[in-house]
């Protein structure tokens, strides 16, 4: 009877670990074709998942998941219905995987996951407390899969993602944070996401991905988000958002050439885009590559490409700032001012084009001189990675005619060149022209005046006066400025090593 017992147990424990292989090896051919972005073979093979294993919540997931994917790129109401379909399947199965084994870090995870995926949805339609309750409960099962096997590193990827998008969610969305008992923590957050790149191979793909993102936009250290994105785009090279943040990775580095030839593989040689909004960001980006590189024209029809695609106002200020200074570059004045006007018509509540908002007001009217005019080719080829055409461009300045402000800007300019090129002895010699802040610390530059300052100082090894005006820097940046931002975390970075 024993006997009979071992054989049974061995049976049915065999069994089980065949079928738990088959569906591993589906859910891992099901997302590799959906990262190379083939997602009619991965809804076939999610399809087959779901009939070999119509109890398992996975296959059901995965299907919520890439419609969801669709969603937020196209805001087609086909996808929008295809993942309340199946994410409400989705959950009612793994609710009972949950009640029949709650001690399975696996178990945990997948419905973790599910919840994620329900605040990911609820973010996008501004359902704000629907997302911090779906959040809280996504973290609350993440943390139990680790509590449960400490050496299960994909919940970290999912964790580690909301830890680090907690710490930025707007001040006045604050008190509703507090009512569900979330908080931010941009560096556990970090570390929970390097863990799953290093240790999950089936995450590691996008794993990659967010700390790529991280790298460039958070606290620049383009030479980490080289290496990362780097290998994915190779491993990947139809995925349009691992090529899209490449993208923006070779502008915020200035090597603005490579970055048009990927922004063109997205725009032009990937067949049928499968995201759309992606597909009409891209054409913002080149438009952005343009402009920094003085092509005006070409850059006034990527723009107006971009405004004709895109299914948002998001950008469209900023984009339409840009058409008319261009056109102002070309001395057509009434164009400038047509796109001055529509510039005010943005999503203010994203940095960009509220900041657009502003300029387009102040600069309607404005005449711009030849002065003003050199400056914005200054500092495209500043942005171009082009310091001494940056330089040579302001030596044409018409000195008798600069407002003192002009002069300053120039001067930055000049700056910032001399410091990317190692002639940190020219550039002191600038910045020792600026010696009372109270004089011009009303100018709009005045936060990257003192960004640059300090960095100075820290090449100078005058360590204390590096953070004394970093701090400075800190409390006088604007909130639209997200490049200069990035600049200041990355060179407090190097400040706390120092302190080290």
């Amino acid at each position: 009877m024993r006997y009979l017992l071992f054989i049974i147990l061995f049976v049915t424990s065999t069994l089980t670990l065949f079928s738990k292989s088959k569906l591993d090896s589906l859910v891992s051919i099901g997302n590799e074709q959906s990262f190379q972005f083939n997602f009619i073979k991965a809804e076939k093979t999610f399809k087959t998942i779901i009939e070999l294993f119509p109890e398992s919540s996975i296959g059901y997931y995965l299907i919520s998941r890439n419609s969801l994917w669709f969603y937020l790129a196209n805001k087609d109401s086909s996808s929008k219905n295809k993942f309340n379909k199946f994410y409400k399947i989705a959950l009612t199965k793994a609710e009972k995987e949950f009640e029949n084994d709650s001690e399975n870090a696996l178990v945990n995870y997948n419905l973790g996951n599910i919840y994620f995926l329900n605040s990911i949805f609820n973010s996008s339609e501004k359902n704000s407390m629907d997302a911090f309750w779906s959040t809280k409960s996504a973290l609350g099962y993440f943390e139990d899969a680790i509590d449960l096997d400490k050496n299960y590193y994909a919940p970290r990827l999912p964790l580690g993602t909301i830890q680090y998008a907690l710490g930025f969610v707007p001040g006045f969305l604050g008190w509703a944070i507090s009512i569900a008992g979330l908080e931010g923590d941009k560096l556990g957050g970090l570390e929970n996401i390097k863990l799953a790149y290093y240790n999950c191979k089936s995450c590691k793909a996008e794993a990659a991905y967010h700390l790529g993102k991280i790298y460039t936009e958070y606290n620049a250290m383009y030479d980490k988000a080289e290496d990362l994105l780097s290998k994915i785009v190779k491993e990947y090279p139809q995925n349009e958002l691992f090529l899209y943040q490449y993208a923006i990775l070779q502008i915020d580095k200035r090597q603005l050439k490579k970055a048009e030839e990927i922004l063109n593989h997205i725009i032009y040689e990937i067949p049928n885009p499968n995201f759309i909004q992606t597909y009409a960001l891209s054409m913002f980006l080149k438009g952005e590559v343009l402009f920094k590189q003085n092509r005006f024209k070409e850059a006034i029809e990527e723009y107006e490409h971009f405004i004709a695609k895109t299914s948002s106002p998001d950008y469209t200020g900023i984009s339409n700032l840009k058409i008319a200074l261009s056109y102002e570059m070309l001395n057509e004045k009434l164009q400038a001012q047509k796109h001055y006007i529509l510039a005010r018509n943005g999503n203010l509540n994203i940095a960009e084009d509220f900041d657009a908002n502003e300029r387009s007001q102040k600069y309607f009217d404005l005449m711009f001189s030849d002065n003003d005019k050199l400056i914005i080719k200054a500092n495209n080829f500043l942005e171009s990675g082009k310091y001494l055409d940056a330089n040579e461009t302001l030596e044409k300045f018409d000195t008798k005619k600069m407002t003192k402000e002009a002069q300053f800007n120039s001067d930055l300019v000049k700056i910032d060149a001399f410091q990317n090129m190692n002639k940190f002895d020219k550039s002191l010699d600038v910045l020792n022209k600026y010696k009372d802040n109270s004089k011009f610390e009303g100018y709009k530059e005045f936060p990257k005046y003192l960004y640059l300052k300090s960095l100075q100082e820290f090449n100078d090894k005058k360590y204390s006066d590096s953070n004394d005006t970093f701090k400075l820097a800190l409390n006088s940046i604007h909130d639209s400025d997200n490049k200069l931002q990035r600049l200041l975390v990355n060179l407090s970075m190097k400040l706390a090593k120092i302190k080290e």
